[in-house]
């Protein structure tokens, strides 16, 4: 018996898909090829170790190894923002007060001033500048209609 035809049938024979007819005479041959019945006892130990693996037993955890914590996806994203915001912050501070802007008047070039103590519009100077102290009477009412514009105390 050719040796592809031999592994064929003994797959099969493993799995359990040989007509009994077809089975009696493989077991016919095996009982007279010895180097047969140790092929054939190698085939059905790896289709064994081949079902067991696929059956979805649990495997057991390696000694040592522990599960991996995975980030999750927003904190990810939240982090990402806040240095994107960081370096937008401090990239535009830094080429405002280093490039001056300029401008044409009647052609010719005109560099425009800027003033070093300018804070900005972003800036606590400005905010705290715009303040003036207000007091503020026991019991009387304030609206504050907007973040951006001073209460109205009445």
């Amino acid at each position: 018996m050719k040796n592809d035809v031999l592994e064929r049938l003994l797959i099969d024979r493993a799995a359990g898909e040989l007509s009994p007819d077809v089975e009696e005479l493989l077991e016919a041959h095996l009982d007279q090829e010895p180097a047969a019945r140790r092929e054939a006892a190698e085939i059905d130990e790896t289709l064994r170790l081949a079902s067991l693996a696929l059956a979805g037993q649990p495997v057991a955890a390696l000694p040592g190894s522990q599960p991996s914590r995975r980030v999750p996806s927003w904190a990810l994203a939240m982090a990402a923002c806040f240095v994107c915001g960081l370096s937008l912050g401090f990239f535009s501070a830094r080429g405002r007060t280093t490039l001056p802007h300029t401008a044409s008047v009647h052609g010719e070039p005109t560099a425009a001033i800027v003033a070093a103590d300018d804070p900005g519009f972003w800036s606590a100077r400005r905010l705290h500048a715009g303040l003036s102290p207000v007091t503020v009477k026991a019991g009387s009412p304030v609206i504050w209609k907007s973040p951006v514009k001073r209460p109205e105390i009445l």
